[in-house]
């Protein structure tokens, strides 16, 4: 019987301590502001928002807008969710019509009107697991002020009467820009493929950077009466087997041209032009050059122009007597002949008398600036 009721003090002791950590892990005190900033998110769960009603329909005993937004934030936050209240300012547009008569006319609508929305939850993917099941409780979720009929609150409720809070959503914080949250939200496969990688891209601590090689498997999309259609498998193996170009060897090309290009010494710009990298994802490997801050960096052009197709004369247009001389063009010669546009080129070597290429590479025809994706 001692036992029984040691191990009834014991559990109650664990149970407290429990529930007493819990409690102290969200900070909740009725009528502080918690407002949304951008460390929040960035995946977030839009609860709900609120407007004050025209004057007309103001009760004197009734919530304000703001103040049902708090209601809500601290409910939200006694069941361990944490919550915030992000004021969303009116914005007024305009659309040019005509009057009666047919003259122009310019007509100023709401596009968005004043509201406190209420936003929950701090969440690294749409899909998260602990998100999910949260959104979930707050669709069923009934707080307890809009019960009280002194709260004045007019609640939009469905045919169903599933609940004020049903039309709950997963979306981006607002204060965050949605470019960066897409490029932090990758599936699993993308973060393995960039985990093995010598110069992997996602590891550059500058914002942008310039493309300028591209490599891709070779596949298809059976349609109709297609030999492969359902057999897609088969199309894969059967590429694999007559040529090996498939999305591995694509892999296997970008990275061998980043290690290339970071053994060459730069050509003398003061950002190296042989500062390569590469990013993986399930569709292409690209390979980039440099870091930069700010997309206007003066050392991007000089990377896009070195890397950028040249404008080469085209020798298939020398005779066939002058070349069967075997001696070079001069350089009035070849400026005499017509021009053709040729990709930049970069080719490994080999090691015997002559230095014929074992390896060759093709660079995109045109370089371009992009972002630096960011992995978690």
């Amino acid at each position: 019987m001692r036992t029984l009721k040691l191990f009834v003090t014991v559990l109650f002791a664990v149970l407290s301590l429990s529930a007493a950590s819990q409690s102290h892990a969200i900070e909740n005190v009725r009528g502080k502001p918690y407002h949304l900033t951008q460390k929040h998110g960035p995946w977030m769960i839009m609860v709900t928002s609120f407007r004050n009603v025209r004057d007309e329909d103001l009760r004197k005993d009734g919530l304000t807008a703001e103040q049902a937004a708090a209601e809500l934030v601290f409910e939200l936050r006694e069941k361990g969710i944490p919550a915030y209240s992000f004021s969303q300012d009116a914005v007024k547009g305009q659309i040019d019509t005509h009057d009666r008569l047919g003259r122009d006319d310019r007509r100023i609508y709401a596009a968005q009107r004043d509201m406190i929305c209420v936003l929950a939850g701090n969440y690294e993917a749409i899909d998260d697991s602990v998100g999910q099941k949260t959104l979930l409780f707050v669709k069923k979720f009934h707080p307890k002020f809009l019960k009280d009929t002194k709260s004045g609150a007019i609640v939009r409720a469905d045919s169903a009467q599933r609940g004020p809070l049903m039309g709950a959503f997963m979306t981006i914080n607002p204060l965050v820009d949605p470019k960066d949250v897409v490029q932090t939200t990758v599936d699993k496969e993308t973060k393995f493929l960039n985990s093995h990688t010598s110069f992997p891209l996602i590891k550059n601590q500058h914002k942008y950077t310039v493309q300028v090689a591209t490599f891709a498997g070779k596949s298809a999309t059976p349609l109709g009466n297609s030999t492969y259609r359902g057999r897609e498998g088969s199309f894969e193996s059967k590429i694999a087997g007559e040529t090996g170009f498939n999305l591995a060897r694509a892999a296997d090309d970008a990275d061998q041209l980043a290690v290339y290009l970071r053994s060459k010494k730069s050509p003398g710009a003061k950002t190296a032009l042989s500062e390569a990298y590469v990013y993986h994802d399930k569709f292409q490997s690209i390979v980039t050059i440099g870091g930069f801050d700010s997309p206007d960096d003066p050392q991007i052009r000089v990377v896009g122009q070195y890397y950028s197709p040249k404008w080469e004369p085209d020798l298939r247009a020398v005779s066939q007597a002058r070349r069967a001389t075997g001696a070079e063009l001069t350089e009035e010669e070849k400026e005499q002949l017509p021009k053709v546009r040729t990709n930049h080129t970069e080719y490994l070597p080999s090691a015997t008398a002559g230095g014929a290429p074992i390896q060759f590479w093709t660079f995109d025809t045109a370089p371009k600036v992009i972002p630096v994706p960011r992995i978690k």
